[in-house]
């Protein structure tokens, strides 16, 4: 993209899904495709509230049931929804033999396997699942900044419903930033995250919004 076709800026909203039947807030779902709560109605309900009054051109989410019941909720809100885009390569990170357990139960049940989580970085692949590494290239292939047809152009406005790992690395991807730095995010059920293209580069105007949650806030 050349400067001429930034110069009015893009803007990114990123949203997570909200709470499921499963309990993702302290369970390692990523490949399961397990639906929303209640809870997670409401959350992402609230989350379509506080972006009622903005436009956008494009509505992108993963194939997962989660996420793309979440999205349908957050477009109900929105006067004007726009296209919906499912993506494959957007889906959430597979656990493997993790899949459902608590991190508590992985360092009982798995002790060895879980001292290489904390310790291999990178290197590290979830036992019988994906590996860190190969989860973030097939998300930053799927972003495609820099190259001719981005997910998120910069002179676009995007909505997108994901997983809380997918969000992370495309926060990684869009703001240049190491991979600790961007684990390290906090991404929370519900929460809304904003970039802005600002010439060549995007820049977080705010990360992890959960105020529009209220009494509906669940840490995780």
């Amino acid at each position: 993209m050349s400067d001429a076709d930034t110069a009015d800026g893009g803007v990114v909203v990123l949203v997570r899904h909200g709470e499921t039947v499963g309990n993702s807030a302290i369970r390692l779902y990523g490949a399961t495709d397990i639906d929303l709560s209640p809870l997670g109605e409401a959350q992402v309900a609230r989350a379509g509230e506080a972006l009622a009054a903005e436009t956008f051109d494009q509505l992108v989410t993963s194939p997962m049931l989660r996420a793309r019941r979440s999205a349908a909720i957050v477009a109900e809100a929105l006067a004007a929804p726009p296209p919906l885009r499912v993506v494959e390569a957007l889906r959430e990170r597979d656990f493997g033999a993790w899949e459902g357990w608590t991190v508590d139960e992985v360092a009982a049940r798995d002790p060895e396997g879980h001292r290489r989580w904390q310790t291999e970085g990178l290197d590290f692949c979830f036992p019988g699942g994906e590996s860190r590494r190969g989860l973030i290239t097939r998300v930053v292939d799927a972003v495609g900044e820099g190259t001719e047809a981005p997910l998120f152009p910069g002179d676009r406005r995007s909505l997108a419903v994901l997983h809380k790992g997918i969000i992370k690395v495309i926060l990684g991807a869009l703001l240049d930033l190491d991979y600790a730095d961007f684990m390290g995010l906090p991404v929370s059920l519900g929460s809304i995250h904003r970039l802005r293209r600002d010439g060549a580069r995007w820049r977080l105007e705010a990360g992890n919004l959960v105020e529009h949650l209220g009494e509906h806030y669940l840490e995780s």
